[in-house]
Protein backbone atom coordinates (compact mmCIF):
# COMPACT_ATOMS: atom_id res chain seq x y z
CA UNK A 1 0.00 0.00 0.00
CA UNK A 2 2.00 2.99 -1.28
CA UNK A 3 0.73 6.17 0.32
CA UNK A 4 1.71 9.81 0.30
CA UNK A 5 2.01 11.82 3.49
CA UNK A 6 -1.35 13.52 2.90
CA UNK A 7 -3.11 10.17 2.47
CA UNK A 8 -1.49 8.83 5.65
CA UNK A 9 -2.64 11.86 7.63
CA UNK A 10 -6.18 11.65 6.25
CA UNK A 11 -6.40 7.90 6.94
CA UNK A 12 -5.14 8.33 10.50
CA UNK A 13 -7.62 11.13 11.27
CA UNK A 14 -10.49 9.27 9.64
CA UNK A 15 -9.94 6.02 11.55
CA UNK A 16 -9.51 7.91 14.80
CA UNK A 17 -12.80 9.73 14.19
CA UNK A 18 -14.54 6.43 13.45
CA UNK A 19 -13.19 4.89 16.68
CA UNK A 20 -14.13 7.92 18.78
CA UNK A 21 -17.85 7.67 18.00
CA UNK A 22 -18.28 4.06 19.22
CA UNK A 23 -19.10 3.39 22.86
CA UNK A 24 -17.12 0.28 23.94
CA UNK A 25 -19.97 -0.78 26.23
CA UNK A 26 -22.44 -0.73 23.34
CA UNK A 27 -19.94 -2.79 21.35
CA UNK A 28 -20.03 -5.44 24.10
CA UNK A 29 -16.54 -4.79 25.44
CA UNK A 30 -15.71 -4.85 29.17
CA UNK A 31 -14.91 -1.40 30.55
CA UNK A 32 -13.30 -1.18 33.97
CA UNK A 33 -12.69 2.56 34.14
CA UNK A 34 -15.55 4.78 35.23
CA UNK A 35 -14.32 7.58 32.97
CA UNK A 36 -11.86 7.53 30.07
CA UNK A 37 -9.56 10.30 28.97
CA UNK A 38 -10.65 9.98 25.33
CA UNK A 39 -14.08 9.01 23.92
CA UNK A 40 -14.74 5.87 21.94
CA UNK A 41 -12.72 2.75 21.33
CA UNK A 42 -9.09 2.37 22.17
CA UNK A 43 -6.89 1.19 19.33
CA UNK A 44 -6.55 -2.30 20.83
CA UNK A 45 -10.35 -2.54 21.18
CA UNK A 46 -10.83 -1.64 17.52
CA UNK A 47 -8.38 -4.36 16.56
CA UNK A 48 -10.23 -6.87 18.75
CA UNK A 49 -13.62 -6.02 17.24
CA UNK A 50 -12.20 -6.26 13.73
CA UNK A 51 -10.53 -9.59 14.55
CA UNK A 52 -7.16 -8.35 13.28
CA UNK A 53 -3.79 -8.14 14.97
CA UNK A 54 -3.02 -5.08 17.05
CA UNK A 55 0.29 -4.57 15.27
CA UNK A 56 -1.40 -4.70 11.86
CA UNK A 57 -4.22 -2.35 12.88
CA UNK A 58 -1.79 0.11 14.45
CA UNK A 59 0.23 0.09 11.24
CA UNK A 60 -2.92 0.65 9.18
CA UNK A 61 -3.99 3.63 11.27
CA UNK A 62 -0.45 5.02 11.07
CA UNK A 63 -0.46 4.70 7.28
CA UNK A 64 2.52 2.40 7.15
CA UNK A 65 3.29 0.47 3.97
CA UNK A 66 1.46 -2.76 4.78
CA UNK A 67 -0.68 -5.24 2.89
CA UNK A 68 -4.29 -4.16 3.32
CA UNK A 69 -6.45 -6.71 1.56
CA UNK A 70 -10.13 -6.12 0.84
CA UNK A 71 -11.01 -8.85 3.34
CA UNK A 72 -9.13 -7.18 6.18
CA UNK A 73 -10.47 -3.73 5.32
CA UNK A 74 -14.01 -5.15 5.32
CA UNK A 75 -13.42 -6.37 8.88
CA UNK A 76 -12.30 -2.92 9.94
CA UNK A 77 -15.29 -1.27 8.24
CA UNK A 78 -17.73 -3.61 9.99
CA UNK A 79 -16.05 -3.24 13.38
CA UNK A 80 -16.16 0.55 13.17
CA UNK A 81 -19.77 0.44 11.94
CA UNK A 82 -19.07 2.32 8.73
CA UNK A 83 -21.87 3.05 6.31
CA UNK A 84 -21.44 2.57 2.55
CA UNK A 85 -19.91 6.02 1.99
CA UNK A 86 -17.50 5.68 4.92
CA UNK A 87 -16.46 2.23 3.68
CA UNK A 88 -15.77 3.66 0.21
CA UNK A 89 -13.66 6.40 1.81
CA UNK A 90 -11.66 3.82 3.78
CA UNK A 91 -10.99 1.76 0.64
CA UNK A 92 -9.97 4.85 -1.33
CA UNK A 93 -7.44 5.79 1.35
CA UNK A 94 -6.12 2.37 2.37
CA UNK A 95 -6.40 0.17 -0.70
CA UNK A 96 -4.36 0.78 -3.87
CA UNK A 97 -7.27 -0.44 -5.99
CA UNK A 98 -10.02 0.91 -3.78
CA UNK A 99 -11.53 3.21 -6.37
CA UNK A 100 -13.94 1.78 -8.90
CA UNK A 101 -12.84 2.23 -12.52
CA UNK A 102 -15.35 4.62 -14.12
CA UNK A 103 -17.27 3.97 -17.30
CA UNK A 104 -17.10 6.12 -20.41
CA UNK A 105 -19.59 8.97 -20.20
CA UNK A 106 -20.77 11.92 -22.34
CA UNK A 107 -18.30 14.71 -23.05
CA UNK A 108 -18.67 18.27 -21.75
CA UNK A 109 -20.43 19.55 -24.87
CA UNK A 110 -23.05 16.81 -24.53
CA UNK A 111 -23.63 17.62 -20.86
CA UNK A 112 -23.89 21.36 -21.59
CA UNK A 113 -26.48 20.66 -24.28
CA UNK A 114 -28.59 18.70 -21.78
CA UNK A 115 -28.34 21.49 -19.19
CA UNK A 116 -29.19 24.20 -21.73
CA UNK A 117 -32.17 22.16 -22.94
CA UNK A 118 -33.60 21.74 -19.43
CA UNK A 119 -36.18 24.52 -19.34
CA UNK A 120 -38.52 23.73 -16.42
CA UNK A 121 -36.03 24.46 -13.64
CA UNK A 122 -32.45 25.37 -12.77
CA UNK A 123 -29.67 23.04 -13.97
CA UNK A 124 -25.90 23.15 -13.71
CA UNK A 125 -22.71 21.13 -14.05
CA UNK A 126 -20.10 21.04 -11.30
CA UNK A 127 -17.01 18.99 -10.51
CA UNK A 128 -16.55 16.86 -7.40
CA UNK A 129 -15.17 19.88 -5.51
CA UNK A 130 -18.38 21.91 -6.12
CA UNK A 131 -16.94 24.18 -8.85
CA UNK A 132 -19.70 25.18 -11.28
CA UNK A 133 -18.60 25.09 -14.92
CA UNK A 134 -21.90 25.56 -16.75
CA UNK A 135 -25.55 26.33 -15.99
CA UNK A 136 -28.82 27.12 -17.72
CA UNK A 137 -30.76 30.40 -17.78
CA UNK A 138 -32.97 29.52 -14.80
CA UNK A 139 -29.96 28.63 -12.65
CA UNK A 140 -28.56 32.06 -13.42
CA UNK A 141 -31.90 33.64 -12.59
CA UNK A 142 -32.40 31.79 -9.28
CA UNK A 143 -28.80 31.48 -8.02
CA UNK A 144 -26.98 34.24 -9.89
CA UNK A 145 -24.22 31.90 -11.05
CA UNK A 146 -23.36 34.09 -14.04
CA UNK A 147 -22.93 37.19 -11.86
CA UNK A 148 -20.98 35.52 -9.05
CA UNK A 149 -17.23 36.03 -8.85
CA UNK A 150 -17.05 32.89 -6.70
CA UNK A 151 -17.76 29.76 -8.75
CA UNK A 152 -17.52 27.23 -5.92
CA UNK A 153 -20.94 26.38 -4.50
CA UNK A 154 -19.65 25.30 -1.09
CA UNK A 155 -17.62 28.49 -0.71
CA UNK A 156 -20.71 30.52 -1.59
CA UNK A 157 -22.79 28.63 0.98
CA UNK A 158 -20.23 29.23 3.73
CA UNK A 159 -18.88 32.67 2.86
CA UNK A 160 -21.73 34.54 1.13
CA UNK A 161 -24.61 35.22 3.57
CA UNK A 162 -26.94 36.38 0.79
CA UNK A 163 -26.47 33.13 -1.14
CA UNK A 164 -26.92 30.98 1.97
CA UNK A 165 -30.08 32.91 2.84
CA UNK A 166 -31.71 31.69 -0.37
CA UNK A 167 -31.83 28.16 1.09
CA UNK A 168 -34.41 27.21 3.71
CA UNK A 169 -32.02 24.87 5.54
CA UNK A 170 -28.67 26.38 4.54
CA UNK A 171 -26.57 25.04 7.43
CA UNK A 172 -27.78 21.47 6.97
CA UNK A 173 -27.17 21.64 3.22
CA UNK A 174 -23.68 23.09 3.71
CA UNK A 175 -22.87 20.33 6.22
CA UNK A 176 -23.90 17.69 3.66
CA UNK A 177 -21.78 19.40 1.00
CA UNK A 178 -18.72 19.29 3.28
CA UNK A 179 -19.30 15.56 3.85
CA UNK A 180 -19.52 14.95 0.08
CA UNK A 181 -16.36 17.01 -0.46
CA UNK A 182 -14.55 14.99 2.21
CA UNK A 183 -15.36 11.76 0.37
CA UNK A 184 -14.05 13.24 -2.90
CA UNK A 185 -10.94 14.55 -1.14
CA UNK A 186 -10.07 11.03 0.01
CA UNK A 187 -9.68 10.10 -3.66
CA UNK A 188 -7.73 13.25 -4.56
CA UNK A 189 -5.47 14.15 -1.64
CA UNK A 190 -2.72 15.25 -4.04
CA UNK A 191 -4.98 17.35 -6.28
CA UNK A 192 -3.72 20.98 -6.05
CA UNK A 193 -7.26 22.32 -6.54
CA UNK A 194 -8.62 20.18 -3.70
CA UNK A 195 -5.76 21.17 -1.39
CA UNK A 196 -6.22 24.87 -2.15
CA UNK A 197 -9.98 24.72 -1.56
CA UNK A 198 -9.70 22.89 1.76
CA UNK A 199 -6.96 25.23 2.99
CA UNK A 200 -8.95 28.31 1.94
CA UNK A 201 -12.18 27.18 3.58
CA UNK A 202 -10.33 26.15 6.74
CA UNK A 203 -8.86 29.65 6.91
CA UNK A 204 -12.10 31.51 6.20
CA UNK A 205 -14.88 29.43 7.77
CA UNK A 206 -15.00 28.17 11.36
CA UNK A 207 -18.02 26.03 10.45
CA UNK A 208 -16.07 24.32 7.69
CA UNK A 209 -13.17 23.59 10.04
CA UNK A 210 -15.50 22.08 12.64
CA UNK A 211 -17.32 19.89 10.12
CA UNK A 212 -14.12 18.90 8.28
CA UNK A 213 -12.56 17.68 11.51
CA UNK A 214 -15.59 15.43 12.15
CA UNK A 215 -14.43 13.32 9.15
CA UNK A 216 -18.03 12.54 8.21
CA UNK A 217 -18.33 11.37 4.60
CA UNK A 218 -21.31 10.75 2.35
CA UNK A 219 -22.05 10.45 -1.34
CA UNK A 220 -25.78 11.08 -1.28
CA UNK A 221 -26.89 14.59 -2.22
CA UNK A 222 -30.16 16.09 -0.92
CA UNK A 223 -33.26 15.05 -2.86
CA UNK A 224 -35.31 18.21 -2.27
CA UNK A 225 -34.63 21.85 -1.53
CA UNK A 226 -36.64 24.97 -0.81
CA UNK A 227 -35.45 28.35 -2.08
CA UNK A 228 -36.69 31.70 -0.75
CA UNK A 229 -36.00 34.03 -3.66
CA UNK A 230 -36.34 37.81 -3.18
CA UNK A 231 -38.44 38.25 -6.34
CA UNK A 232 -39.71 34.77 -7.24
CA UNK A 233 -40.83 33.84 -3.72
CA UNK A 234 -40.84 30.33 -2.29
CA UNK A 235 -39.60 27.67 -4.73
CA UNK A 236 -39.92 23.94 -4.00
CA UNK A 237 -37.52 21.88 -6.11
CA UNK A 238 -36.72 18.18 -6.56
CA UNK A 239 -33.03 17.41 -7.13
CA UNK A 240 -31.72 14.79 -9.53
CA UNK A 241 -27.94 14.36 -9.80
CA UNK A 242 -26.16 12.46 -12.56
CA UNK A 243 -22.45 11.71 -12.02
CA UNK A 244 -20.20 11.47 -15.07
CA UNK A 245 -16.57 10.28 -15.13
CA UNK A 246 -14.07 10.07 -17.96
CA UNK A 247 -12.62 6.60 -18.57
CA UNK A 248 -9.28 6.03 -16.90
CA UNK A 249 -9.09 9.48 -15.30
CA UNK A 250 -10.00 11.03 -11.99
CA UNK A 251 -12.14 13.70 -13.67
CA UNK A 252 -15.69 13.67 -12.35
CA UNK A 253 -18.59 15.98 -13.16
CA UNK A 254 -22.08 16.08 -11.74
CA UNK A 255 -25.08 17.30 -13.69
CA UNK A 256 -27.70 18.63 -11.26
CA UNK A 257 -31.29 19.15 -12.43
CA UNK A 258 -33.76 20.94 -10.14
CA UNK A 259 -37.35 20.25 -11.15
CA UNK A 260 -40.49 21.77 -9.64
CA UNK A 261 -43.21 19.25 -8.74
CA UNK A 262 -46.11 19.05 -11.20
CA UNK A 263 -49.01 21.49 -10.79
CA UNK A 264 -47.29 23.68 -8.22
CA UNK A 265 -46.89 27.42 -7.79
CA UNK A 266 -43.14 26.92 -8.23
CA UNK A 267 -43.61 25.60 -11.76
CA UNK A 268 -45.78 28.59 -12.68
CA UNK A 269 -43.34 31.10 -11.17
CA UNK A 270 -40.37 29.62 -13.00
CA UNK A 271 -42.27 29.42 -16.28
CA UNK A 272 -43.29 33.08 -16.00
CA UNK A 273 -39.77 34.12 -14.98
CA UNK A 274 -38.24 32.28 -17.94
CA UNK A 275 -40.72 33.88 -20.33
CA UNK A 276 -40.00 37.34 -18.92
CA UNK A 277 -36.25 36.79 -19.15
CA UNK A 278 -36.60 35.59 -22.73
CA UNK A 279 -38.67 38.61 -23.69
CA UNK A 280 -36.10 40.93 -22.17
CA UNK A 281 -33.21 39.53 -24.22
Amino acid sequence: MKQTQKVRVELKRFLRAMRARIDPREAGLPVRERRRRAPGLRIEEAATLADVGLTWYSALESGKDIRASHKLLERVARALRMNADERAHLFALASPDGAVRPLRTPDDDHLRAIVDGFTIGPAFICDRFWNVSSCNALANLVYGHDRAAEKNLLARMLLEPAFAALHEDAEHIAHQMVSILHLAYGQATEDPEAIELVERLNAESALFTRWWNEHHVQDDAPKTTVIHHPTLGRLELLLTTFVASSLGTSRHRSMVLLQPPSDTATRERLRDAAAAAGAAT
